[in-house]
C-alpha cells in the first residue's frame, strides 16, 4: 500500500506547483536564457554600484581630463596604462616630438584599464561603465513609460469595446505610423526644455527627456498585446462571477485581468529595453540623444566617429580601434542577452512555446 501513497503523493505535489513556480523550473533548464540573465545581472551591478566603486579605486572620474593620455598628435594611449596623474601639461618641449615634456617630478601615475578616449584623454573604462548607466537608464526608463501607457490604453480598450475600442486603436494606428526616429531627432536636435530635468540629481541631463520621448512613442505594441488579451479574457466566467457580485470595472481590470496579461507584457519587456538600448544609441549618434560631457554608450561612439552633421573621418594616425570595438561590443551583448532572456522567459511563461 505504500507504494500508491507515494505516488498519489507525487501528483499531488506537482498539481501544487504553481504556475510561476513551473516557469521558473523551465527557465532555470535554458542554459541561454540563464546564461544570457547571468550576464545581464553582472552588467547591472557593474555600471550601478561598480561605476563608482572602481572611480574610487582608480582615483579619477569619467570625464577627469588627462593631458599625458594623448599625445601631441592626439592619439590616445592603449589598455593597461599608467599615464601621469595631473590634469596639466609641462612645458612643451621638442614641437616635432610625438610625446610631451615629461611632468614635473613627484607626479604620480593612474592606470587606464582600456585605454583612453580621443583628443581629451579620459579614462575609456570608466566611460564605459557609466555610459552603460545611462544607456540602461533610457532603455529601462522608456520601456516602463511604453508599458504603463500601453497596458492602461490596452485595457479599456479590451475591456469595454465599442467606440472606446474603436477610439484607442486609431490612435494606436496613427502612434504607429508616426516616424519616431526622425522625430526624436527633430525635438532632441531643436527642443531642450527638459534637458536640464534631472529629478534633483537621480539622473543626468538629458535622460528624463529621451526616456519620455521614447516611451511616448512606443506603448502601441504592449497596447496591442493587452487589448487582443482583453478581449479574449473579459468574456470568461470567473470575470462575469466577478460583476455579478459586485465588482467595479477597475478592480476587474487590476485584479483578475491584468495578472493573466503580465507574463506577455514581461517577455516584451524584455525586447522593448533591448530596442531602446538599440535606440538611444541611434538618437545619440546622430546628435540629438545624450549630449557630451555626460557618457553614453551612444555618445562615446559619437566622439569618435562624429556625427551626420559633424563627422570625423578615420585618421590612422589618431583613431584607435578599441574606441569603436569596446562600446560597440558592450551594445551587441547587452542587446544579444536581453533578446535571449526574453525569448526563454517566453517559452517558460508559455509550456507550449519551444526553441527552434
Amino acid at each position: 500500500m505504500a507504494a500508491p501513497v507515494a505516488i498519489g503523493s507525487r501528483a499531488a505535489a506537482a498539481v501544487g506547483v504553481g504556475h510561476w513556480r513551473r516557469a521558473r523550473l523551465r527557465l532555470r533548464r535554458d542554459r541561454v536564457a540563464v546564461v544570457s540573465g547571468t550576464f545581464l545581472l553582472v552588467l547591472l551591478f557593474a555600471v550601478l554600484p561598480g561605476a563608482p566603486l572602481a572611480g574610487k579605486i582608480l582615483g579619477h572620474g569619467p570625464n577627469d581630463f588627462f593631458p599625458y593620455a594623448v599625445n601631441t598628435a592626439l592619439r590616445p594611449v592603449g589598455p593597461l596604462t599608467r599615464v601621469p596623474d595631473t590634469p596639466f601639461l609641462a612645458e612643451e618641449g621638442n614641437p616635432l616630438s610625438l610625446k610631451h615634456a615629461p611632468p614635473p617630478p613627484g607626479t604620480g601615475k593612474t592606470l587606464f584599464l582600456l585605454g583612453a578616449d580621443g583628443r581629451l584623454g579620459r579614462d575609456e573604462f570608466l566611460r564605459l561603465l557609466y555610459g552603460g548607466r545611462v544607456s540602461l537608464e533610457v532603455a529601462v526608463g522608456a520601456a516602463l513609460v511604453a508599458l504603463l501607457v500601453g497596458s492602461a490604453l490596452g485595457s479599456l480598450a479590451g475591456y469595454y469595446g465599442g467606440i472606446v475600442d474603436a477610439i484607442v486603436s486609431r490612435f494606436t494606428d496613427l502612434v504607429m505610423a508616426f516616424p519616431v526616429l526622425l522625430f526624436l531627432i527633430l525635438v532632441g536636435s531643436q527642443y531642450d526644455g527638459l534637458t536640464e530635468w534631472t529629478l534633483h540629481g537621480l539622473l543626468n541631463k538629458g535622460v528624463l527627456q529621451l526616456i519620455l520621448l521614447i516611451g511616448v512613442f512606443t506603448w502601441f505594441y504592449p497596447a496591442r498585446i493587452v487589448r487582443a488579451q482583453m478581449l479574449s479574457l473579459r468574456q470568461t466566467e470567473f470575470v462575469e462571477a466577478a460583476a455579478m457580485i459586485g465588482a467595479r470595472d477597475r478592480r476587474i481590470i487590476r485584479t483578475h485581468l491584468l495578472p493573466h496579461v503580465l507574463p506577455s507584457l514581461i517577455v516584451y519587456g524584455t525586447l522593448l529595453v533591448a530596442t531602446n538600448v538599440m535606440l538611444e544609441v541611434g538618437v545619440t549618434f546622430l546628435g540629438a540623444g545624450i549630449k557630451l560631457p555626460t557618457s553614453s554608450w551612444g555618445s562615446m561612439l559619437a566622439q569618435t566617429w562624429g556625427s551626420i552633421l559633424n563627422p570625423s573621418p578615420y585618421n590612422p594616425a589618431t583613431t584607435q580601434p578599441w574606441l569603436t570595438i569596446i562600446p560597440s561590443a558592450a551594445i551587441f551583448l547587452t542587446v544579444f542577452s536581453l533578446n535571449q532572456l526574453g525569448e526563454g522567459l517566453r517559452e517558460a511563461l508559455d509550456p507550449n512555446a519551444s526553441r527552434r
